[in-house]
């Protein structure tokens, strides 16, 4: 049951779609860039964050540097977000044809073209993940998980309009039964994990320095045994991509979960490294990455 509280963000989502769809989609990039880069003068804290991450990361040796490439990050986020959500009006399969090289290699290929065979892809925060998300929908079914709207008025909209062709699961209910079934019929599984994990993460080396880390991605190879690849999705030009994948990624398990937890990371976390040494400039660095070490953990294995 939706409050009356739920209809005034409502109405303002599907007013902003509804102007939205009249800007064409080549243009939703530029103006997305060019708000985000304008507005980053202005934010505070998260400018702060995003130089000290890019200097923390080695990205930079000095601020000026280190600015340059957040602005350009803060740019890129906006404008990606834009051009996101207007994904359905311009990828189609002749447009991906022309327009979106990929790095594959043919084991990998094979995993995510094969019918029936569950993968689990991981990217970081970098490139266009939300168009990629979308490529890979064209490959087989996939799967992602999502933050999910306090408003359920505007969620459903959302998922209607904006991610139609994808599977949406709440990151709030974790890996339940459900997820873990429907990705054992053959699906991908899209999983963004860079971000700072908390108390339930596992500290280890992220660009360099020790950070949180997520174990979720090491804990369902371990559970499921179903194979995992690395992967970015990296903005080229205007509505042009680039895909890069890694090999399928394997490992000699030893039996020590948390000994094969590390190893698993540390591998997953050296191709994030790669990708976003290549194009720092597509990177979020406005996200506290780097924290200070609890005293108590709290790590799940």
């Amino acid at each position: 049951m939706s409050s009356i509280v739920h209809y005034p963000l409502y109405f303002g989502v599907r007013l902003f779609w509804a102007l939205f769809r009249l800007l064409p989609a080549k243009r939703a990039y530029p103006l997305g860039a060019a708000v985000g880069r304008f507005a980053f003068p202005w934010t505070g804290n998260r400018r702060r964050i995003a130089i000290e991450n890019v200097l923390k990361a080695g990205i930079a040796t000095d601020v000026a540097g280190a600015e340059r490439i957040a602005r350009a990050s803060m740019g890129h986020f906006v404008g990606h977000l834009l051009e996101g959500l207007k994904v359905s009006e311009f990828l189609t399969p002749e447009h991906i044809k022309l327009h979106v090289t990929t790095d594959f290699p043919e084991a990998s290929r094979a995993l995510l073209e094969k019918p029936g065979q569950p993968v689990m892809v991981i990217t970081p925060h970098l490139g266009c993940w939300e168009v990629g998300v979308h490529l890979l929908t064209a490959l087989k079914p996939t799967m992602a998980l999502a933050s999910p709207m306090r408003n359920p008025l505007a969620q459903r909209f959302i998922e209607s309009h904006l991610r139609k062709d994808v599977e949406i699961h709440s990151n709030k209910k974790g890996f339940s039964s459900s997820l873990i079934k429907r990705w054992k019929e053959g699906r991908i599984l899209a999983l963004v994990a860079d971000q700072h994990a908390g108390r339930h993460g596992i500290w280890l080396d992220f660009l360099g320095r020790p950070a949180s880390i997520h174990t979720s991605p090491a804990r369902l190879y371990l559970a499921t045994g179903h194979p995992m690849v690395v992967g970015a999705f990296v903005r080229t030009g205007p509505l042009r991509y680039h895909g890069v994948l890694s090999e399928p990624l394997t490992f000699e398990l030893t039996g020590d979960r948390e000994r094969d937890t590390v190893t698993i990371l540390d591998t997953i976390n050296r191709h994030f490294a790669e990708y976003i040494r290549n194009y720092p400039e597509q990177y979020l660095w406005f996200h506290r990455r780097w924290r200070q070490k609890p005293e108590v953990s709290q790590r799940r294995f």
